[in-house]
């Protein structure tokens, strides 16, 4: 799954209200202070967090999520909505495990990190 310049853009707003909406500050600093000292935390891992605290939160940020969805599949947001619940799951399982994606959230993510 390779996200385009175009895409990123596109996700940026949707990304954000997530990020607002969730706090996901608060979450990147709790999951920062669990994993202090240890040294073999992937990306991966990160993503796959983030995405299970994003479905425990789903209701707060459904819109948003069919928004992300769609752009990632290159359909309307209507037509999302009436996809199965599990090929809409599925495609939000590869947005935040894949490298590539995860690297641009992360990259997002350290840019407001505050300083000790």
């Amino acid at each position: 799954m390779s996200v385009s310049s175009e895409k990123a853009f596109d996700l940026l707003p949707s990304f954000t209200e997530i990020y607002d909406k969730l706090d996901i500050n608060t979450f990147r600093e709790n999951l920062a202070k669990e994993t202090e000292g240890k040294t073999n935390i992937s990306k991966k891992l990160v993503g796959i967090d983030l995405f299970k605290y994003i479905l425990k939160n789903s209701p707060k940020v459904k819109e948003e999520v069919f928004e992300i969805v769609s752009v990632f599949e290159e359909k309307t947001i209507e037509e999302v909505k009436e996809q199965s619940f599990m090929l809409t799951i599925n495609t939000l399982r590869k947005i935040f495990t894949d490298t590539e994606t995860t690297d641009f959230l992360g990259l997002a993510m350290q840019l407001d990190t505050p300083k000790a």
